[in-house]
């Protein structure tokens, strides 16, 4: 459980994990240097609860290192992600564990979650709705759908260790979208099972990383390139259609001249790729207006 600044939710967090129904578990939370007495929670549950183990970083290395210290630390084949803003059910450990015992092909089980705001209030959505593709696929062999988008509720994650150690944990050149690009890697040679259930309350409030809009579009652009980089073997219209992402982000970062450049690249992997040919000329368009003198010298 990586935690910074989540004081207001923590407990609720930690409460969520230690009452479940399955109860031969250990808690790790990694506090990434935060500053609103937050620490202090942590290690009053450690001292109440011998399962609670804390990490305290001297300095703040975001998701990925927060993530990668709480698996160093911890002893379980089995490893279950939640962020500290996020609610387990009581019973979730024990259906997923469940799945573990009746499939022993699979690699990792997610589920469904319910989402609530930020006072924990039901807000009637599901994060299935919310999140996944049109005819989203979320159980099988799954790298094909990892490539474009990433459609797993992180807090509903219980996966082998093995599957982490493969894919060498969470990549630290993401301070977010690392979970993606981990999954990615896991489902080149691990099934992905699915409860369709919801056994997580997924917290939506105005201080998720995953609302601060700009940053994201450069966690995207940087994660899908470290998928196009590492196989080269994606074909060639699914490399068209992930470089058409980073093409939309980095619009969104108004980066046109590389955003010209991404979609040329995207037509030159599949010239039947329609969107691109359309965004293409949108860009290019925008960095004629915006006088891109970078653009102008090529």
């Amino acid at each position: 459980m990586p935690s910074y600044n989540y004081a207001r939710y923590l407990t609720a967090s930690i409460e969520s994990v230690l009452s479940q129904s399955h109860h031969n578990l250990e808690l790790i939370i990694i506090d990434d240097c935060s500053t609103d007495g937050s620490q202090d929670i942590a290690d009053r549950w450690s001292r109440q609860d011998g399962r609670v183990i804390t990490v305290f970083h001297k300095r703040n290395t975001g998701l990925s290192g927060a993530r990668n210290s709480g698996l160093a630390a911890a002893s379980g084949d089995l490893i279950a992600l939640c962020d500290a803003d996020d609610i387990w059910k009581k019973n979730k450990l024990e259906v997923q564990v469940s799945q573990f015992c009746r499939h022993s092909d699979l690699g990792v089980v997610h589920s469904d979650a319910h989402i609530i705001d930020g006072s924990g209030n039901l807000t009637g959505q599901r994060y299935s709705l919310e999140f996944h593709g049109r005819h989203q696929k979320c159980s099988g062999n799954l790298f094909r759908q990892f490539c474009l988008r990433n459609f797993v509720c992180n807090s509903t994650v219980l996966l082998r260790r093995e599957c982490l150690d493969y894919a060498g944990g969470f990549d630290p050149r993401l301070r977010s979208l690392e979970d993606w690009v981990c999954w990615a890697r896991i489902s080149r040679k691990y099934l992905f099972g699915y409860v369709e259930d919801p056994l997580v309350l997924y917290r939506v409030h105005q201080t998720n990383l995953s609302r601060q809009v700009s940053a994201m579009a450069g966690f995207r652009v940087t994660a899908i390139g470290l998928l196009l980089d590492q196989y080269e073997d994606i074909p060639r219209p699914l490399r068209s259609k992930m470089l058409y992402s980073v093409g939309v982000a980095q619009m969104e970062l108004a980066d046109w001249t590389a955003a010209v450049k991404t979609f040329r690249g995207a037509i030159g992997e599949d010239v039947f790729n329609v969107r691109s040919w359309v965004r293409w000329g949108q860009t290019l368009l925008e960095c004629r207006k915006q006088d891109c003198r970078e653009f102008v010298k090529n």
